[in-house]
């Protein structure tokens, strides 16, 4: 698990948000927090995501959160590049970014449904590299933060949908979720779409007929794995984070 990105840093967008959502949203239909640890590596880009385009500065992020800028993968002038956006997806008619935090995560099943997202399905697929991600499982009133990765130990990439801003100026991306394994059910009800590389290109080029047949629950072997509560708050950001807890 690995992460870099060409002159972005994993620095929050924006922070006034933040107060409001240390905590997992308790009805989110996936906790908002990714990860990529500082073992993702320019290399990892290359091979995953075919990206041949150079890079430089690289931090990593051990809480990503909503607003936190993400380096995302599309196809633009035959090639499969790398674009700097904000999570949480702003519709290209939104006036402001009120419902961003709403649009985090799209519904793999009703995403012919939603005016934000059925529009974008056709030509503004995206994926996005991590180490892995957070998700809480519920113990009677309390809830208990995991790390979720993969057990083979490669990065996870995500498959989302982006968009452009013309009034406000930003470019914008969601993770596409889908309904749980019964393998992670027990932690929660949601995944995160996941592509495998030879998959990419038909995410990135493909008809959405022939796209759509991805979104499905993944169904290679992932760990979840209890981490601190503190991931919670996003103002932690270390490594220790992802320690496992004994």
């Amino acid at each position: 698990m690995k992460i870099a990105t060409p002159i972005f840093y994993w620095l929050p967008f924006s922070k006034m948000f933040m107060k409001n959502h240390e905590i997992c949203g308790k009805e989110a239909t996936m906790c908002g927090r990714k990860y990529a640890s500082e073992e993702l590596t320019w290399a990892e880009y290359h091979d995953m995501l075919n990206i041949v385009q150079p890079t430089s500065n690289l931090q990593p992020n051990y809480n990503i959160a909503p607003t936190h800028m993400m380096p995302v993968a599309i196809w633009e002038s035959g090639q499969t590049v790398l674009k700097p956006m904000q999570w949480g997806l702003i519709p290209t008619w939104a006036k402001d970014s009120s419902r961003s935090y709403a649009m985090t995560n799209a519904r793999a099943e009703t995403l012919t449904e939603k005016p934000s997202f059925k529009n974008l399905l056709r030509s503004c697929r995206c994926a996005v590299l991590v180490s892995g991600f957070y998700e809480w499982q519920r113990e009677g009133k309390s809830k208990q933060a995991h790390k979720v990765q993969r057990r083979d130990g490669k990065p996870m990439i995500l498959a989302g949908l982006w968009a452009d801003n013309p009034v406000l100026e930003t470019t914008t991306y969601t993770i596409i979720t889908t309904a749980a394994t019964p393998e992670f059910e027990p932690i929660h009800h949601r995944l995160p779409a996941m592509i495998e590389p030879d998959q990419l290109s038909r995410w990135l080029l493909g008809s959405w007929n022939d796209a759509s047949a991805m979104v499905q629950p993944y169904e290679g072997a992932i760990d979840a794995i209890p981490v601190s509560n503190d991931v919670g708050n996003v103002r932690n950001n270390h490594p220790e984070l992802l320690s496992p807890l004994t």
